[in-house]
Order: C-alpha cells, then sequence, then structure tokens
C-alpha cells in the first residue's frame, strides 16, 4: 500500500510541474505553436483536455520507471551512474513514443524534436543534479548521526 501511496504521489507532483510548465508556455507561445503542435491546438487560451490526460499518462509511467531503476534490486545491481544513464535513455524512448502516439508534433520536422531533445536534456538533467544534491545532504545527516552514537 505504501508503495502505490509513494507512486501516486511520485505521480502528481511530475504532473503538477509538466503541467505549470506547459501552462506558462501556452501563455507565452500558445499562439506561435498553434499551428504545430496539438499540444497548443487552444492557442494561449488553454491546455487542451486530452493533452492533460496524456501528460498524467505521460508522468505516471514516467514514475514507473524511475521507480523500477531506484528499487532496491536495481540498486544493488547497478551502479547509481549507470541506473541514471538508463533511466534517461528509458525515459526519452518513452517520451518519443507518446510523442509519436499522441500527435503532439508533426513528425517529419526538425526543429520541434530538436527543441524536445534540448528541453528533456536540461529538465533531466536538472531534476539529477537537484537530486544529487539533496541525496549528498541526507547521507552527510545519516553519517554525523552515526558518528555522534560512536
Amino acid at each position: 500500500m505504501r508503495t502505490i501511496q509513494k507512486i501516486m504521489n511520485e505521480t502528481l507532483i511530475t504532473f503538477g510541474i509538466l503541467t505549470a510548465i506547459f501552462a506558462i508556455l501556452t501563455v507565452f507561445v500558445g499562439e506561435e505553436a498553434k499551428s504545430v503542435s496539438s499540444l497548443f491546438e487552444s492557442g494561449n487560451l488553454a491546455i487542451p483536455v486530452k493533452s492533460v490526460f496524456q501528460f498524467f499518462v505521460l508522468s505516471f509511467l514516467t514514475t514507473l520507471l524511475k521507480n523500477g531503476m531506484y528499487s532496491n534490486y536495481m540498486i544493488k545491481k547497478l551502479p547509481r551512474v549507470l541506473r541514471q544513464i538508463i533511466l534517461f535513455v528509458l525515459c526519452f524512448i518513452l517520451l518519443v513514443i507518446m510523442i509519436l502516439v499522441c500527435g503532439w508534433f508533426a513528425t517529419n520536422s526538425k526543429l520541434p524534436w530538436l527543441l524536445t531533445a534540448i528541453a528533456f536534456v536540461l529538465s533531466f538533467s536538472s531534476a539529477i543534479i537537484i537530486t544529487t544534491i539533496l541525496e549528498q545532504k541526507d547521507d552527510d545527516k545519516m553519517n554525523s548521526a552515526l558518528e555522534k552514537f560512536k
């Protein structure tokens, strides 16, 4: 039950961040992107409801991948850097599949793919850096607590 709650919490956090990012993008580039992407088919007025559900599916599947890669089994089997690389590749493949299945933009145009790749690399890298810093901070706290007990 705790795992299900953790997955739902992480899904909703990811979904909230993703939706907030697209809400901001919609305001600033919605009219220009209207003809390029189905994500912006309402221009700068709204995010289409179908896109909101697609974001939720993407958030849920990303959370499942992340929890699978950070499971106790995978932590014991693979070094951290390798797990992060595999997670990066799997999430990017998932994103490409979602783009193709949901028709988020024309697949014959190079610019949307390039912008998607850049945005993905920047956001994924930022998340890894932040996570690494927070984990290091927690490790330092645990180590100092262990030193007090010795």
